[in-house]
């Protein structure tokens, strides 16, 4: 996901005003040039980063120097970085990581100061680039049941790549029956 990374620059969000979205860099890695296929756009479908206080990314760049990655922060951990979120995990760009949820602030990015973008939760679900979510970003309290906003669509996704890999073997024992 580098070359997803807020540093490669924004741009307006096309489907949110008053937020910005990420422009992706050159593909670097196998995975990311295989989830590019087809998308040749600066700007990924739901890659719209949140606009965060002052205070929370303090707490951000406070986890992202000291916390465990890739492991919720639980109990007595959570104090020193002033967490009342039940679930928080700073994620690790060399590991692969947990599974991914429905709630955009489970998770704090590997090397950015920030939660996740739609798109981020997308690509480590293996959904390629070109594949657009429909809907707000997140709903709350009533809409929640009305509504099915792009972070559970993700987090409630089954892996493309795993549904593949699972059909064709689904194939291959159904020709040998």
């Amino acid at each position: 996901m580098s070359d997803l990374q807020r540093r490669h620059g924004t741009t307006p969000c096309p489907d949110l005003n008053g937020f910005q979205s990420g422009i992706t860099s050159r593909p670097t890695t196998g995975l990311q040039k295989h989830l590019r296929t087809d998308f040749t756009a600066r700007t990924p479908d739901s890659h719209r980063f949140v606009n965060h206080t002052d205070d929370v990314e303090s707490v951000f760049s406070r986890l992202l120097a000291d916390a465990p990655r890739n492991r919720c922060i639980l109990g007595a951990e959570r104090e020193p970085f002033g967490l009342k979120k039940r679930s928080v995990t700073v994620l690790d760009g060399d590991q692969a990581p947990p599974t991914v949820t429905t709630l955009p602030d489970d998770f704090v990015h590997y090397s950015e100061p920030r939660v996740m973008t739609v798109r981020e939760c997308a690509r480590l679900q293996t959904f390629l680039d070109w594949f657009e979510f429909k809907g707000p970003y997140t709903t709350g309290g009533k809409q929640r049941v009305l509504q099915t906003p792009r972070y559970t669509q993700v987090g409630n996704a089954v892996p493309p790549l795993f549904a593949e890999m699972a059909g064709l073997e689904l194939k291959e024992v159904l020709a040998n029956v």
